[in-house]
């Protein structure tokens, strides 16, 4: 099960797996501080891991379940979203958005009490979620088409702004809000979403103005980069581009070495901004060197059906966590070293 690759400080060697879920896991997210994940999965329930507890090549050791949320949750789990207090990366996570379907549960991630249930506007499932200015504004993108806003500090069944120009399936939202895209400013957020009608469009609530970027081919996932000035965009069509943000110009492409065509791939993008990363239908995950777009490892893990669940450590370049639709969920680093730095970063 090793990575097959040159000795970079990529992922290449499984170290645990996060067993748990009865059925595939959907979604991942790490929170912000990168001290925890959080799987989302097709048996309606959300569980959160201590990924750093155990070390073995050998016998791969299951990562430790440290909460499992259900309340709320009558269908297989989509998207996650973790809400923080402030915008800075290292502030605790408070709040869990999920996506259930086609309706929002809004649970306190420390108490497992749900908050909120938002419902009955959304008449397709809730693809992506995000949330604005620390939690006063949630973002839900769904199989509708449409892209709703709602207030996060009231419990308003309506959204307070629907986003329409879609003209199919949105599959991915983001919330850029923190100044680090060029252009944009401490107290503005910028929506940028993903569709299966081949767009990615960047709405400027602000100053109402909409941009839009069309790949001509299905988009499944997208990706920022971590210094704001990029994004990776992976479309049915088997390749995956890189386009810069501030002109819109197609810097790279990706397609050599992962298998797309008939399932939605999710993608990301190391900590370091150095690789992509994306799942593979044959079961694997590849790792391609973002400037020169040449393949730098792949990484044969257990899985035997499709690998569609990628998500990135946020601040470990060589972290990654990779699920299939097998029910094998796998976290991968690099060598003992740097992994054993990360489990003592979090006692």
């Amino acid at each position: 099960m090793q990575g097959k690759g040159p000795k970079l400080n990529v992922p290449s060697v499984p170290v645990c797996r996060l067993s748990g879920h009865d059925g595939p896991v959907q979604s991942i997210i790490f929170t912000p501080d990168g001290k925890w994940a959080l799987t989302g999965g097709l048996d309606r329930t959300v569980k959160l891991w201590n990924p750093f507890r155990e070390m073995s090549f050998q016998n791969l050791p299951p990562a430790l379940n440290i909460q499992t949320y259900s309340q709320g949750m009558t269908h297989d789990i989509n998207a996650l979203c973790c809400v923080t207090k402030s915008l800075s990366s290292s502030s605790s996570p408070e709040t869990l958005l999920v996506a259930s379907n086609k309706t929002l549960v809004v649970t306190d991630l420390v108490t497992n009490q749900m908050k909120r249930r938002i419902q009955n506007y959304h008449t397709g499932r809730i693809n992506a979620v995000a949330a604005a200015h620390s939690g006063e504004a949630y973002v839900t993108a769904s199989y509708d088409a449409t892209v709703a806003i709602w207030d996060g500090r009231s419990r308003d069944t309506k959204p307070i702004q629907v986003l329409k120009d879609a003209k199919d399936s949105v599959t991915n939202v983001h919330v850029v809000q923190n100044g680090s895209e060029r252009g944009s400013h401490n107290n503005v957020s910028i929506i940028r979403t993903a569709s299966v009608d081949g767009f990615v469009r960047t709405y400027d609530l602000r100053k109402g103005l909409l941009q839009c970027d069309d790949f001509s081919s299905p988009i499944t996932s997208t990706a920022h980069t971590k210094d704001g000035q990029c994004l990776v965009v992976s479309c049915l069509d088997g390749t995956i581009r890189l386009m810069e943000l501030e002109t819109g110009e197609l810097l790279n492409t990706y397609n050599s070495n992962h298998i797309s065509g008939k399932y939605g791939l999710e993608v990301d993008v190391l900590a370091d901004d150095s690789t992509i990363i994306t799942g593979s239908e044959d079961g694997a995950c590849v790792l391609y060197d973002l400037v020169r777009g040449n393949s730098v490892g792949t990484l044969n893990g257990p899985a035997r059906r499709p690998t569609c669940t990628i998500k990135a450590h946020p601040k470990q370049s060589s972290v990654v966590i990779a699920a299939s639709y097998d029910n094998s969920t796998v976290v991968w680093s690099n060598d003992a070293s740097p992994w054993q730095e990360q489990m003592n970063s979090q006692e």
